[in-house]
C-alpha cells in the first residue's frame, strides 16, 4: 500500500507532465464538462487537461452547456488550476497576454470607438488599438459599427504601448473557412435551404446563404420571361431555395427558388390551340420571332409563319416591343414550347371577317363583287 508520501509525489509528477504537454498560448479543441457561477470548465480532447475560463468571456453571449466543443486557447498554470481562454477581454489583456495572443493569434475582445484616417480606433482593455479599413471585413465596411464589439487578432505590437494594430478579416476568414468544412459534410446538391437577399441584377439574385454568397440566376428565380426581377424581389427577403450545384474550389454555389413558386404550366393555360391572342414582340431570331403572352408564357413564330418573303431580313419588318396578333397552333407542355403564326392569325381574321360580311348580305339575296373577291381570295390561301 503506497503511503501518502508516495501518492502527493505521482500527484505531482502527473502535474509535471501535464505542464510538459501543455505550452503557454497553444491551441485545442475541447468538451465542456461543467458551468458554474465564474468559471466554464473544460477538458482538451487530446491531452485530456481539465482547466477553467473565467465567465466573463460570455458576458455578451449565451453561455456554453455541457457537451459542448469549444476552441481554447492555454494561457498558464497555476498551483495545478490550468487556465485557458476563448477570446481575451476584460482584465485578461494584460501586456504579457497580447504578446501571447500576437505571436499565436489568440482572439481578443475589442470595442470599436470611432472611425479615423484609414481605419477605426480600438479599445482593447485599457489599451488604444487601430485596425485598419483592409482588416475589416466587407460585411462590416460601409455600417455604422461605432460602440460594437468585434474579435481580432491582433497583427503587431509597437514598441510603445498606444500602437496596436488589429485584423478583423483574419478572424473572419478562420470562422468562414471553420463554417466551410462544417457545410461541405452537411450540404450536397439537391437539398432545400435557406437564404437572404443581397442584391438584385438582371442576370439572377446575389443571396448570402448561412455567411457565403450563392447566385439564383434569372431563370431559376422566376418562371416569367425576361422579368424584372426588382419587382419581384427586394433585399433583406427571405427564401427558400433548392441547392443547384456547390463548388467549393471556387466558391460558387447556384440555387433555385422555383419549386416554391407557382408554375403557371401547372394550371389551366389563359389560351388555347386555335385562339388568337395578342402578344409583344420579345426578340427577333434568325429562325423566328419570339412573342410574349402575358407575364407568364412565350411563343415562336417561326419565319414561314411570318408572312413575310422568304429573303426579306425580319427586323426591316417587325421591331421589339410591338404589338402583335398570333394564331395559338400548338401547345406542348412538356418541352413548355408553344408555336404560334401571325400569318394564319391574318387568314383567320379575314375568313371571320368574311362569314360575318356574308352572312349580312344573305340577307338581302345577293352576293356583291367585293365578296366574291375576299371568298376567292381566302380560296387561294388555302391552296397554297
Amino acid at each position: 500500500m503506497k503511503g501518502p508520501s508516495s501518492e502527493f509525489e505521482r500527484l505531482l509528477e502527473e502535474s509535471f507532465k501535464k505542464r510538459q504537454s501543455i505550452e503557454p498560448g497553444s491551441r485545442h479543441e475541447a468538451k465542456v464538462t461543467a458551468v458554474k457561477n465564474d468559471y466554464v470548465f473544460i477538458r482538451t480532447i487530446e491531452n485530456k487537461i481539465t482547466g477553467n475560463i473565467s465567465v466573463e468571456e460570455w458576458r455578451e453571449e449565451v453561455l456554453p452547456k455541457v457537451g459542448d466543443s469549444l476552441v481554447v486557447y492555454f494561457l498558464k498554470e497555476n498551483s495545478g488550476d490550468f487556465y485557458f481562454t476563448t477570446c481575451l477581454s476584460g482584465d485578461n489583456l494584460t501586456e504579457e497576454n497580447m504578446e501571447m495572443a500576437a505571436q499565436y493569434e489568440i482572439p481578443v475582445l475589442g470595442q470599436m470607438l470611432v472611425e479615423a484616417s484609414g481605419g477605426w480606433d480600438v479599445k482593447l482593455g485599457s489599451h488604444q488599438a487601430f485596425v485598419p479599413f483592409s482588416q475589416l471585413d466587407v460585411s462590416l465596411k460601409g455600417k455604422n459599427i461605432a460602440g460594437k464589439r468585434i474579435k481580432f487578432v491582433i497583427s503587431e505590437i509597437g514598441k510603445k504601448q498606444n500602437k496596436i494594430v488589429l485584423s478583423q478579416k483574419k478572424i473572419a476568414d478562420k470562422e468562414r473557412e471553420a463554417k466551410k468544412q462544417l457545410l461541405r459534410d452537411e450540404l450536397k446538391a439537391g437539398m432545400f435551404v435557406s437564404c437572404t437577399v443581397k442584391s438584385i441584377h438582371k442576370f439572377g439574385l446575389i443571396v448570402d446563404m448561412d455567411g457565403f454568397d450563392a447566385l439564383v440566376p434569372q431563370s431559376e428565380a422566376t418562371y416569367k420571361k425576361n422579368a424584372d426581377l426588382t419587382t419581384e424581389f427586394r433585399v433583406g427577403e427571405t427564401l427558400r431555395a433548392k441547392i443547384l450545384t456547390l463548388d467549393w474550389a471556387t466558391n460558387k454555389i447556384s440555387l433555385s427558388v422555383k419549386d416554391f413558386l407557382s408554375d403557371p404550366w401547372s394550371g389551366k393555360l389563359p389560351f388555347k390551340e386555335s385562339d388568337i391572342v395578342t402578344g409583344t414582340l420579345e426578340s427577333i431570331k434568325p429562325f423566328g420571332l419570339f412573342v410574349r403572352l402575358g407575364d407568364d408564357f412565350s411563343g415562336l413564330v417561326p419565319n414561314k409563319e411570318t408572312g413575310v418573303p422568304s429573303r426579306t431580313p425580319l427586323n426591316t419588318v417587325f421591331n421589339p416591343g410591338q404589338k402583335l396578333e398570333v394564331f395559338v397552333m400548338e401547345i406542348n407542355p412538356e418541352k413548355r414550347q408553344i408555336a404560334l403564326s401571325i400569318s394564319k392569325a391574318a387568314e383567320a381574321k379575314d375568313r371571320m371577317e368574311y362569314q360575318e360580311y356574308m352572312s349580312k348580305e344573305e340577307t338581302t339575296g345577293a352576293v356583291s363583287s367585293f365578296g366574291l373577291a375576299l371568298q376567292k381570295s381566302l380560296e387561294k390561301k388555302n391552296k397554297k
